[in-house]
């Protein structure tokens, strides 16, 4: 017998109104704020994400699905939705259309990290990225979306971080300053593996790291407020400007770097008081520099990413009513063989008009059928049979119980007033 990969995970019919009430809300809410869906593919050339995301960063080091194909081409499977938003901006000249350009994407991640709950090996991201401003207005409104998102999916107890990295020259004089802390330290003999690696080639990203022996010196690091530009200060008030003014609670984080190196100015992730094993529900921020990095024009940009599978487990934790569908459902059944057509029928005229019906299969008893008929949320039962030589059509109601004998014309015009 086989069994899914490591990582991977069946998403059942039994859950897919978790996803459905997912989408809905985040597809209808991307429209609301100008935003238009993009899909890009799965898998892009390796060099995308090695110049895009980082040589240093634990995405690129430790999780990526990278791979030869059989035309001896680096493939890499989308660790991230970012990169390939911005190399299809770049590959289909987005910047001579108006700008800022504002896209959303719901798609499939790969990465190769120990799975977690709600974040597996596969897993979903939805995302919006806005390119071709550096206003920060658009760094409020992104982190806007989302804490607006998670309300609106029923998740009220969040917590919202920011921070900001400055610009190219501002991140690269912070960073030397880390360096100059951490070898004056002491630290030497106490930081963990990761940390060892990353002093010599990411040094910003020692300020995620959770490891214990690690957080007395973290804490005690330079200020990266202090070692910003004014001009980068500025941006940053006015980001903070616009979620004071949207009456969002905000922790300004001096620590909040995020794992990807394409970072400038602005960074957030919104965590949940419901479930502390997940990490963030979702995370973004600005970066300036990417599309020049990845061989397009200089031009700004800013977005976040959200994890699907973590939103989806808080929504069941936090025991949030997913409203199902009251939508006419019917199936059609008959007692004898000489009914059979009429099934067949009606079955047909029902979808004909954009009903949802099915007709009861295997020769199932009444009993049998009723059974089935409530366990998959029908809300009617119409019955073809015969009575002392006389056909007839009888309907039950699953939702009141009621049950009525009708004839033809009754059911046609039924069938008519349920699609309206």
């Amino acid at each position: 017998m086989f069994s899914s990969i490591r990582g991977t995970k069946d998403i059942l019919p039994k859950d897919q109104k978790y996803w459905d009430y997912f989408k809905h809300h985040a597809f209808k809410q991307s429209e609301i704020y100008g935003f238009e869906r993009i899909e890009t593919p799965t898998f892009e050339m390796t060099d995308l994400f090695l110049r895009g995301i980082g040589m240093g960063t634990d995405i690129v080091t430790k999780e990526t699905y990278s791979f030869l194909d059989r035309g001896k081409n680096n493939i890499t499977l989308r660790p991230e939705g970012t990169a390939s938003v911005c190399r299809a901006y770049i590959e289909n000249s987005m910047h001579s259309e108006s700008q800022p350009k504002k896209m959303y994407y719901f798609t499939s991640i790969f990465r190769y990290e120990r799975p977690q709950s709600g974040r597996l090996r596969e897993h979903h991201q939805f995302g919006i990225e806005t390119i071709g401003s550096n206003d920060p207005l658009l760094d409020g409104e992104i982190i806007h979306f989302a804490w607006t998102l998670l309300n609106n999916l029923g998740i009220k107890k969040l917590n919202l971080n920011i921070n900001t990295i400055g610009d190219k020259t501002d991140r690269e004089n912070y960073i030397k300053n880390l360096d100059n802390y951490y070898k004056k330290s002491g630290w030497d003999n106490s930081k963990c593996k990761d940390c060892e690696n990353r002093i010599n080639t990411n040094t910003l990203r020692i300020l995620d790291c959770k490891n214990i022996n690690c957080q007395t010196y973290i804490s005690d690091s330079p200020d990266i407020l202090e070692h910003v530009s004014n001009s980068s200060l500025e941006h940053f008030d006015k980001v903070k400007k616009y979620l004071d003014i949207s009456n969002i609670n905000y922790n300004v984080n001096k620590t909040l770097v995020r794992g990807l190196d394409y970072y400038t100015n602005s960074v957030f992730e919104i965590t949940s008081d419901v479930d502390k094993s997940q990490n963030a529900l979702v995370g973004g921020g600005r970066y300036n520099g990417l599309i020049e990095q990845l061989g397009g024009p200089s031009t700004p940009g800013t977005g976040f990413g959200m994890g699907v599978e973590r939103v989806i487990n808080e929504i069941i934790k936090s025991g949030i009513n997913i409203s199902e569908d009251n939508k006419t459902k019917i199936l059609f059944t008959s007692i004898n063989p000489s009914s059979y057509e009429n099934k067949i029928k009606y079955n047909l005229i029902a979808r004909k008009n954009n009903i949802n019906s099915e007709i009861s299969t295997d020769n199932k008893s009444l009993k049998s059928t009723m059974r089935y008929a409530n366990k998959n949320n029908f809300t009617m039962i119409v019955i073809f049979g015969d009575k002392t030589d006389k056909k007839y059509i009888s309907t039950k109601n699953l939702i009141n119980g009621n049950q009525e004998e009708i004839n033809e014309n009754q059911l046609l015009e039924l069938l008519k007033k349920s699609n309206e």
